[in-house]
């Protein structure tokens, strides 16, 4: 980074990247799209991370692009690394963590999973829920086929 962190600092850094790939890759059946979306999101965050002094720029052209195209985009609140399970404000570790303000700003809220993996949410209204859970029961299905 520029200017350098120091090299005793400690925190989260949080930045905007923007990632898109072509409706049909995404759209395609199983985990063909799956990876489609998790290689472009990949590339976004890569390239977030690199000093380069037009990437403020293209944030800004890409937020405009994105707020005026008519679709509504799909933003992340949370990271796993953020390690929410291990915060205690003195009752304890949490037993369950949901980030709330996704089922206001429509973002998908990730997080660490206490017992491992991944913990995704997302709100959506119930008749988007029912064919949200379907599509992505069928895909998982499709991806990761039981023995």
């Amino acid at each position: 980074m520029e200017p350098r962190v120091p090299d005793k600092y400690l925190g989260n850094c949080v930045g905007p990247c923007f990632a898109s790939a072509p409706r049909t890759d995404i759209a395609a059946a199983g985990a063909d799209g799956l990876f489609a979306a998790c290689s472009a999101i990949a590339a976004a965050v890569d390239e977030g991370t690199r000093y380069d002094p037009g990437y403020w720029d293209r944030c800004r052209e890409q937020s405009l692009e994105v707020s005026t195209s008519g679709a509504p985009p799909l933003s992340v609140a949370g990271s796993p690394r953020f390690r929410v399970y291990d915060v205690d404000f003195g009752f304890g570790r949490p037993a369950k963590v949901d980030v709330v303000s996704v089922a206001k700003t429509g973002a998908m809220s990730v997080a660490e999973g206490r017992g491992g993996g991944i913990e995704v949410g997302i709100a959506l209204p119930p008749e988007r829920m029912e064919r949200f859970r379907r599509c992505f029961g069928e895909d998982v299905a499709v991806a990761w086929p039981s023995s």
